[in-house]
């Protein structure tokens, strides 16, 4: 499956899983629906409870500030599952652009994640498999959910969860 074939196929599926086999993805996409049914509008930066992110229940959860040039995009904060998943350091550094900290099986994904989230102004979701170092297949599943920093702003991030295994 290639990138372009997992996002053309993101939008569309279950919109929601029940009980304890609810994905990460969904798990975070259920969230951000129930707190835009709360707020009556799209949740800001702010009404997400991003304290959180260092919970057990939120580790697979990150925040993304999307640039116009989707490859500088930053990761601005990250729970430690996604940061273990990744082998990235504890806590974020923003002011690598986020291309260049992650794996590069997973580079692609992230960046085409996020400008879709933001372009369709929709929760994208990705699936599929990538190829290790190591010859293994890796199997993942990502949520790329936008969020503004208030009402028509400018400035874009990017919310969602991602959780992977190798087969």
């Amino acid at each position: 499956m290639t990138i372009a074939d997992a996002a053309a196929g993101s939008a569309e599926g279950a919109e929601t899983a029940s009980g304890r086999e609810r994905r990460e993805s969904e798990r975070a996409i259920a969230y951000w629906k129930r707190k835009t049914e709360e707020l009556g509008t799209t949740p800001t930066v702010s009404s997400l409870d991003l304290g959180e992110i260092h919970s057990d229940s939120w580790s697979h959860r990150f925040l993304i500030a999307v640039d116009p040039v989707a490859e500088n995009s930053a990761l601005l904060m990250y729970g430690a599952h996604f940061a273990q998943l990744l082998g990235l350091p504890e806590k974020g550094e923003p002011h690598i652009p986020m291309a260049r900290q992650l794996p590069k099986r997973f580079s692609e994904i992230f960046v085409k994640g996020c400008g879709d989230a933001h372009e369709q102004k929709t929760p994208i979701r990705i699936e599929g498999e990538v190829e290790r170092e190591d010859g293994r297949r890796e199997l993942y599943r990502a949520a790329f959910i936008p969020v503004g920093v208030k009402a028509n702003s400018l400035t874009h991030l990017a919310f969602g969860a991602f959780n992977s295994c190798v087969a």
